[in-house]
C-alpha cells in the first residue's frame, strides 16, 4: 500500500490581490505532494477552495507511474473537485479579486470519481483597438472539450460570433453567440478559438468545459 500514501494531504497559500481587473494575480504554491514508496501511483481526489469563498484560478501539475507531467488550468468559483491518477501533485493558485488577499486551500483523498471543471478567459471591448469591432484569438487549454462565448450585453449576441480554426488557421465552424449549442461548441481538433466581437461597450468571457 506504499504507493497510496502521500507526503502531504493538504496545503494553503495566501494569494495576493490581482493588480488588474479581469486578470489573475501573482501565482503562489498551494500544495506539493509526492507518493511515499514505489509503485504506479493511485487515483487522487483533490478539493480546492478558499476560506473567503472568493473565486481563484488553479494550475494543477501531476505525473503518474514515471510518465510525463500533465498540466490543467481550472476555475475555482467557490470550490471545485478534480480527480487524477498521480504519484506527484503540485497545485498553484492565482487570485482573481482586486480588493483583497485570499487563503487558497487544497486537500487530497485517495479515490476515484467523475469530475468536470472549467477555465475562463476574460476580456472587454475596451481592449480592442479604438473600442470598435474586432476579433480576439484564444488557444484552448489542455483537456478542453467544449467552449462558449458570453457577453455582458445580451442585445449584442446575434452580431457576435465564435469561430473554430484548425491548425492551418482555416475556419471550420462559426456560431452566433445566441445560437451556441448547449453546453457549448464542441472543440474537436480546433487549434484556436476566434471571438468575433461587435462595436460597443461590454465585457465578455470565453468559458472552456474540461474533461477532467
Amino acid at each position: 500500500m506504499g504507493a497510496c500514501r502521500l507526503s502531504r494531504r493538504s496545503g494553503t497559500a495566501k494569494l495576493p490581490a490581482s493588480t488588474v481587473a479581469g486578470n489573475a494575480g501573482a501565482e503562489g504554491e498551494v500544495l506539493t505532494a509526492q507518493s511515499v514508496g514505489a509503485g504506479d501511483g493511485d487515483w487522487r481526489i483533490i478539493d480546492l477552495w478558499s476560506d473567503e469563498a472568493t473565486p481563484w484560478e488553479a494550475r494543477l501539475v501531476w505525473s503518474g507511474g514515471g510518465g510525463a507531467q500533465r498540466t490543467a488550468l481550472l476555475d475555482v468559483p467557490r470550490c471545485t473537485r478534480v480527480c487524477v491518477h498521480a504519484t506527484m501533485l503540485q497545485i498553484f493558485g492565482s487570485n482573481l479579486s482586486t480588493s483583497s488577499d485570499i487563503a487558497a486551500r487544497a486537500a487530497i483523498a485517495d479515490g476515484q470519481c467523475d469530475t468536470e471543471n472549467q477555465w475562463t478567459v476574460r476580456g472587454s471591448s475596451a481592449q480592442l483597438i479604438g473600442g470598435g469591432a474586432g476579433s480576439v484569438n484564444v488557444v484552448p487549454p489542455p483537456w478542453a472539450r467544449f467552449v462558449r462565448l458570453e457577453l455582458s450585453d445580451s442585445t449584442l449576441s446575434a452580431s457576435t460570433f465564435i469561430e473554430l480554426l484548425d491548425v492551418n488557421a482555416t475556419s471550420r465552424a462559426r456560431y452566433a453567440v445566441d445560437q451556441q449549442p448547449n453546453p457549448g461548441v464542441p472543440l474537436g481538433d480546433a487549434a484556436t478559438v476566434r471571438c468575433v466581437l461587435p462595436a460597443g461597450t461590454f465585457a465578455y468571457r470565453v468559458v472552456f468545459l474540461l474533461h477532467l
